[in-house]
């Protein structure tokens, strides 16, 4: 069965040069609706995220936002369900990691297998007002429960290092243009299986690592857990488009 190699991706969050304004941020504006659409290599669509904003509240000066999002296959099939919070405290914008791992994850899945989650570790992504180029922004980690269809459980564990905003570039999707910060980062995820047949492909896994930690350059060349992403951010407004090596996803549609 193959690894779930997830591209974490997905809806994350910018901030302004200065004071932040978290009404503008279009995760905190209640009844929103936010549509990502991702494409291959060949441009051709994959997968539509629509996401909801439910509900946004203020208490004890954070603001909280509660969303639903829903991934579509390019059938228009969904594909998977959740939900997730984003806050905005003291200037710093923070975004729930959960909702674009579970979708990415899903989609990465083979055909006909269902994939629940449950989130053990929340995880936020942090970008605070006064960013600047040559910034490095923190670290995030997030880790969730899968129970699949198949009989296999596991748990995932995915990590964000070496944030850095690159530079400053102007970006125009179907849903408009804007002056977006360029930020680079590494997405590294694992898993470790329960269920029929878990002891097998965990030991085959771990095997596979030692062997090559063994003989380096000389071992067996394993597939990558870990991927290189881009993102463009609009400053006080949100993520409008990523890239990693295998896909593009972009705002198409805000309503």
């Amino acid at each position: 069965m193959k690894n779930f190699v997830a591209l974490v991706a997905s809806f994350l969050i910018a901030s302004q040069l200065f004071a932040q304004d978290c009404s503008e941020y279009m995760y905190m504006q209640k009844n929103k609706t936010i549509e990502m659409t991702a494409f291959n290599n060949k441009n051709e669509m994959t997968f539509k995220s629509v996401t909801k904003v439910s509900d946004v509240s203020t208490a004890n000066g954070v603001t909280t936002a509660n969303v639903a999002a829903q991934a579509y296959d390019k059938n228009g099939k969904l594909i998977n369900s959740a939900n997730a919070v984003y806050k905005c405290d003291g200037g710093v914008m923070m975004m729930d990691m959960s909702v674009n791992t579970q979708q990415q994850s899903q989609q990465q899945a083979q055909p006909n297998t269902k994939v629940n989650f449950k989130i053990i570790n929340q995880g936020y992504m942090e970008y605070p007002s006064g960013m600047q180029v040559g910034d490095h922004l923190k670290d995030a980690t997030t880790q969730m429960e899968m129970d699949m269809n198949n009989g296999m459980t596991g748990v995932m564990t995915i990590q964000i290092t070496d944030r850095i905003i690159a530079g400053k570039e102007n970006v125009t999707t179907p849903a408009g243009s804007w002056d977006c910060f360029k930020i680079t980062y590494k997405t590294t995820s694992s898993t470790t299986f329960k269920g029929a047949h878990a002891d097998t492909i965990n030991n085959a896994m771990s095997a596979f690592a030692k062997l090559k930690a063994k003989l380096g350059n000389l071992g067996p060349k394993m597939p990558s857990n870990t991927s290189e992403t881009t993102v463009w951010y609009a400053p006080g407004f949100g993520m409008v488009k990523m890239q990693s090596k295998t896909f593009v996803m972009e705002l198409t549609a805000l309503r």
